[in-house]
């Protein structure tokens, strides 16, 4: 395994100047995540802060039983440390561990933990923050299998319509078991296959629902780094979340003012915000009746109008006291969140998620908080040895299909393997036919004005009829060209397939079939770097 670097902008502005050190960005974050005094000076503020770590050392202590992880308890036993902060990143709650970025954010989480622990000398835990409370399933209950024609979608069939929390949709074992079978069946058998199937299979059977299955997984994975699971859908954290959520009803108005400022701010320096929120917006969600609805407010009232729900203000910070399980955060609120519960000396981000945190500075300013440094994750791509052979023979190198993809490139192939006199004659043939349409077309006209749509039509169809021919004889050259094109068509498929990145796409479980676990403990512990490059991983 060979591990190599490239440098490829981001298509973002907003995160190739924030990658680049560009001015404008200080006025969007805290901290400079290029300079390495950052960290002890964020250190250093965090220690003038206070944290619940007896209670959140407890609840997590409670929360991660059931792993039965030596690593793991260790690490929670570090939270009651004082000294001790956390590096943390999160993501939904996906199937089969989600999308490789999912993986390569877990890595980028655990490594940069362990590099900033032996930097500054103190307990540094990596934390991944699970989205329990995200309703929208849809977006995880599938992974991407390969098939002839490229990725396929193989989608686990959910008949719940209600916007349930990943943490509370139920998982039904025999379709899920019947699912999973269904996505290896479209791998290639292996010595690893086996152990690995019965190995999902009993994360599986100890899992009720999505988030459940996920955390088996990842905990299986990652068992020996120690990494802890804060899933924000867990019931028992919401106590501790009391203060904010009752903090944010009370300065509502103040929250949708700031970020809008700093969105506005956004625009004039010339960057695009992505969190689309209302001005009515409350920033919160509640749940009733096992579904997820966001609040909204109007004339100093708060309301669910799709359920009939109504409180004042102070009605509403009456139902957070006694009922904080049924609240949860959005997109504006949970990094708030983050950062009033967790002692967080860096936060892990893709590059979307480091867009809107920049929108986020002045919520952060609003309640006297300073944004953690957000730190780009790692960005890997996988090479493997069969797709490395083709690309030198194909006239491909990785950073041209990481940036373009091979489009191009197949096109010109083909065409360049059509015989030039074939493709001049059919030109010849249509400029010549066109030419004597346009005479008769006049002659026609003469008789019979009313004649211009047929005319049209009997044009059309005999440029059809070339076009017909045309397409008859490529067709024959594809088929004899067809193992060219179709190794165009596998360096499509690993490295850019649906023209979006491998680790968007691809799964960590076609890896792990193929490759065994030992694959995956060299891989996790690759020397990355966080220089903001793509990584290269040669197998």
């Amino acid at each position: 395994m060979q591990l190599t670097e490239l440098s490829i902008r981001s298509q973002n502005l907003f995160i190739r100047d924030y990658i680049e050190e560009k001015k404008e960005m200080t006025a969007f974050f805290d901290y400079d995540i290029h300079s390495e005094h950052t960290w002890k000076k964020r250190y250093d503020d965090l220690m003038e802060m206070s944290f619940p770590r007896e209670a959140l050392a407890d609840y997590m202590s409670a929360y991660h039983a059931k792993f039965e992880s030596a690593a793991m308890r260790q690490n929670i036993e570090k939270i009651r440390d004082e000294r001790s902060v956390m590096v943390v990143g999160g993501q939904q709650a996906g199937l089969l561990a989600g999308p490789l970025y999912t993986i390569h954010k877990i890595i980028s989480i655990i490594q940069f933990a362990k590099e900033k622990e032996s930097a500054l000398g103190v307990p540094v835990i990596p934390v991944f923050w699970v989205a329990g409370e995200d309703h929208d399933v849809d977006e995880i209950n599938f992974v991407y299998t390969s098939g002839e024609k490229g990725p396929v979608k193989q989608k686990l069939p959910l008949h719940n319509v209600k916007k349930t929390a990943a943490k509370r949709t139920p998982l039904h074992q025999e379709k899920t078991e019947k699912w999973l079978r269904d996505v290896f069946s479209t791998y290639e058998e292996s010595a690893y296959t086996n152990d690995l199937l019965d190995q999902l299979l009993r994360c599986l059977r100890k899992s009720q629902t999505f988030t459940d299955f996920f955390e088996w997984i990842v905990c299986d994975l990652f068992e020996e780094d120690g990494l802890l699971l804060f899933n924000s859908g867990d019931l028992g954290v919401k106590p501790l979340e009391r203060t904010l959520f009752k903090h944010i009803v009370e300065t509502n108005d103040a929250v949708t003012a700031r970020l809008n400022e700093t969105q506005a701010a956004m625009k004039r320096a010339g960057y695009q915000p992505i969190i689309e929120a209302g001005d009515n917006q409350a920033n919160l969600f509640y749940e009733y009746d096992e579904e997820r609805f966001l609040i909204e407010k109007e004339n100093g009232q708060f309301s669910i109008s799709e359920v009939g729900l109504t409180w004042t203000k102070e009605e509403l910070l009456q139902e957070i006291e006694e009922h904080p399980e049924r609240f949860s955060n959005n997109v504006v609120t949970r990094p708030l969140m983050q950062e009033t519960l967790l002692p967080t000396l860096a936060f892990m981000a893709g590059h979307g998620e480091v867009n809107y945190w920049g929108e986020l500075k002045g919520i952060f300013e609003h309640f006297e908080l300073k944004m953690v440094p957000v730190l780009p994750r790692l960005h890997v791509t996988i090479l493997e040895r069969h797709i490395d052979k083709k690309l030198p023979v194909r006239e491909l190198s990785v950073e041209e299909v990481l940036t373009n993809g091979v489009k191009e490139k197949k096109e010109a192939h083909f065409e360049q393997s059509l015989p030039d006199s074939f493709v001049q004659a059919v030109d010849q043939a249509k400029r010549e036919l066109a030419n004597v349409h346009g005479v008769l077309r006049q002659e026609a006209l003469k008789v019979e004005p009313n004649f211009e749509q047929l005319l049209d039509k009997n044009a059309k169809f005999i440029e059809d009829q070339l076009q017909f021919v045309y397409q008859k004889v490529a067709q024959r050259v594809e088929e004899k060209e067809g193992y060219i094109l179709r190794d165009f068509e596998r360096i499509e498929n690993s490295l850019k397939p649906l023209d979006a990145p491998q680790e968007r796409i691809w799964n960590i479980m076609y890896f792990l079939n193929k490759y065994g676990p030992e694959f995956f403990k060299t891989f996790k512990n690759l020397p990355f770097s966080f220089q903001n490059k793509q990584q290269i991983v040669k197998l």
